[in-house]
């Protein structure tokens, strides 16, 4: 039986398919935008398509009640 004939979902695969559809994500943004922003050691940055990646701010670890806005 393979895991797509199970009747129930697993942990590993909601993380398997989850991590293909951002990496997909990612690709088409990068394509079409030239850079995409994502989190990495601790900061928030930019990687452009050229390969350059510009730090533009640090997380706060210690922050609670964070509001996530997409614009």
């Amino acid at each position: 039986m393979s895991k797509l004939d199970k009747e129930y979902i697993t942990t590993r695969l909601v993380e398997n398919r989850s991590k293909k559809a951002f990496k997909a994500g990612a690709k088409k943004a990068m394509k079409s935008n030239g850079y995409v922003i994502i989190a990495q050691d601790g900061w928030v940055v930019k990687k452009s398509a050229d390969g350059t990646i510009e730090r533009l701010e640090e997380i706060n670890q210690g922050v609670v009640n964070l509001q996530l806005i997409f614009d």
